[in-house]
């Protein structure tokens, strides 16, 4: 049994044990080994049950208002129906509990924790789980599809190839997540914070992240193909080897992003996107439309601009004559192909 630096061990107990020492007034029983016992229904209101072992233990219908269970053993316990608010889960482990969506939206703080596949027990509600508080918690491949997560705060979350196509994440905090190989195709993430988030490798395509919040995040070699990013900010943000083409990036903030090795935009619409001092040196920007873009400072080193749109966008010709190709390309009045 895991408990925390410092704690006594508690012999193995009954739940009529720990339920008659509560009501004497006994509140903590950090590292108790109550494997098995049955809490059906127990008044355990504020109760410290860090580190515990609770697997298998039969909590249907307790009363865990205000508790801690920070670090407790909770695999295959049965939570169905327990009250959780402000219930402290940092670091618990969960696994193949019965637990509901809905329950978990009500604790306190579940920074760590592992939660259980798909948080089942209410087949109605197990895929909402909208504003819930999943800061630092351990979701790595897990099956998210589908599953409203709108507003949830999921700071620093590890989400390491989950699959959350079609998943509502609008509006969601994923500051510093972990997203790597995750599957987010068609996923809804508007308005979501992804600031330094890790996407490496990730399938977006097809997905909203319209007016997201994307500065600094790695995403080197995701996948963005159709994927809708108007008015995103991509500030200094990972893009090599990325996969873009067809992407709405209109009016998007591109300034000081690396978008080098290979990076695919053919066809992308880039109208009005701030592209100043990006690096792009060797990016694929064929059939690109670039109307009304700023690239100051922009480095086009090599970088395919054939058949690209650039009426109106504020470049120098020193930059175009950087440019591998300009075949068929549109230039701002006044420019010729060098």
């Amino acid at each position: 049994m895991r408990k925390g630096k410092g704690a006594e061990q508690v012999p193995k107990m009954t739940g009529s044990q720990i339920i008659k020492r509560y009501k004497a007034g006994d509140r903590d029983f950090t590292g108790a080994d109550l494997r098995g016992a049955n809490l059906q229904a127990a008044n355990l209101n504020s109760a410290i049950l860090n580190w515990a072992n609770l697997q298998a233990a039969n909590l249907y219908g307790a009363d865990l208002q205000g508790a801690s269970l920070r670090g407790a053993d909770l695999t295959r316990a049965d939570l169905r129906r327990a009250d959780l608010r402000a219930v402290c889960l940092d670091h618990a482990d969960l696994t193949e509990a019965k637990v509901t969506s809905d329950q978990l939206a009500l604790v306190a703080s579940m920074q760590g924790a592992i939660i259980p596949e798909g948080t089942g027990g209410n087949e109605e509600n197990e895929k909402d789980l909208e504003g819930a508080y999943l800061v630092g918690a351990n979701l790595n491949g897990r099956d998210l599809r589908s599953v409203t997560l709108r507003g949830a705060d999921l700071r620093g979350a590890r989400l390491r190839k989950a699959k959350l196509g079609r998943s509502d994440l609008e509006q969601a905090d994923l500051q510093e997540a972990d997203l790597r190989e995750a599957d987010l195709r068609r996923a809804q993430l508007v308005g979501a914070n992804l600031r330094w988030a890790r996407l490496g490798s990730a399938n977006l395509c097809r997905a909203d992240l319209s007016k997201a919040n994307l500065r600094g995040a790695d995403l080197f070699l995701a996948k963005l193909k159709q994927a809708n990013l108007r008015k995103a900010s991509l500030r200094r943000a990972d893009l090599r080897g990325a996969d873009l083409r067809g992407a709405n990036l209109r009016n998007v903030d591109l300034r000081r992003a690396n978008l080098r090795m290979g990076t695919d935009l053919e066809n992308a619409d880039l109208r009005g996107a701030r592209l100043g001092s990006a690096k792009l040196a060797e990016a694929n920007l064929s059939g690109v439309d670039l109307r009304r873009a700023k690239l100051g400072g922009t480095i086009l080193r090599e970088v395919n601009l054939a058949g690209a749109d650039l009426r109106g966008a504020k470049i120098t010709a020193r930059q175009l004559a950087q440019a591998g190709s300009l075949a068929d390309a549109r230039l701002p009045e006044g420019m010729n192909k060098g």
